[in-house]
């Protein structure tokens, strides 16, 4: 469902009758972008999220909790936080050790809600945040 809600707001229709489309190789490159609205956290916490586009899929969570899954795509995010001690699992030649907060697509626990590593976003270098989202 959460795939289906992105897709749907990085589409947007205007008054006129065009429309307008984000696609995913430009936000991409870009980093995060766009609104994809507000969003109730764990505890009631509000939070207006961005799109960003994740490549792959991968659990978020916790600390060594697991708390779901977040399927790859165009996904909302809220903000991200650098845990100095605390890798993200590297792909490829990525590192990093910024992280993403977010609810997964399938909820394990704290419904959903979690980390997900940023070197499964797309627009970012290695230890460095992912431009367009901002710091929790």
């Amino acid at each position: 469902m959460k795939r289906i809600l992105a897709s749907l707001g990085a589409t947007a229709v205007l008054a006129a009758g065009a429309v307008a489309l984000t696609p995913a190789s430009a936000s991409a490159a870009a980093g995060c972008w766009g609104n994809a609205g507000q969003k109730q956290g764990p505890g009631g916490a509000t939070y207006t999220a961005r799109y960003c586009h994740n490549y792959q899929g991968s659990e978020v969570g916790i600390g060594d909790t697991a708390t779901g899954y977040l399927y790859a795509g165009d996904n909302w995010f809220v903000c991200q936080q650098q845990f100095t001690d605390v890798e993200n699992p590297p792909v490829g030649d990525a590192r990093n050790n910024w992280w993403l907060w977010t609810q997964g697509d399938d909820a394990y626990s704290n419904n959903g809600w979690g980390w997900f590593p940023a070197t499964k976003v797309s627009g970012g270098g290695n230890y460095q945040p992912i431009p367009g989202l901002q710091n929790c």
